[in-house]
């Protein structure tokens, strides 16, 4: 069994009681007693905006699944994705092909104690008036 992640963005038009049956019809077309897949995570975002119109929608309703499943019935879920009309999109990969986000580690300048910093010396020009002189002077 391989470990995948499918996000499914369903209509905004959609009512609750629709977007629980896709749901539910996801966790048995996975876990089901002839898939006999494991569901890791399921979360519901809700309803978001979208990058660009899809079906001459601005918004959908998000869903993130997480599962491991064997590879031959992923087809069978992804036609049901097809199928539904109240489905607008959705996205299936394998989360082993997925790597780990990074961590920006931030890290500031430290200076010891024990040196002396010095800041730059910065020359003021202003002063010196008699470096130079305009030819309006004359």
């Amino acid at each position: 069994m391989n470990k995948y992640e499918t996000i499914i963005i369903i209509s905004p038009n959609a009512e609750t009681e629709t977007v629980d049956k896709i749901i539910a019809d996801a966790q048995n077309l996975i876990s089901g007693d002839e898939s006999g897949g494991i569901i890791t995570k399921l979360e519901n975002w809700g309803k978001k905006r979208l990058a660009y119109e899809i079906k001459r929608n601005k918004e959908g309703v998000y869903v993130l699944i997480d599962y491991e499943l064997d590879p031959k019935f992923i087809q069978r879920f992804e036609r049901y994705c097809i199928l539904n009309e109240q489905v607008l999109k959705f996205m299936t990969v394998r989360a082993e092909d997925i790597p780990e986000p990074r961590k920006k580690e931030i890290s500031k300048a430290k200076f010891d104690d024990d040196e002396d910093f010095t800041r730059p010396r910065f020359t003021d020009y202003d002063d010196d008036d008699n470096d130079f002189s305009y030819d309006d002077d004359e």
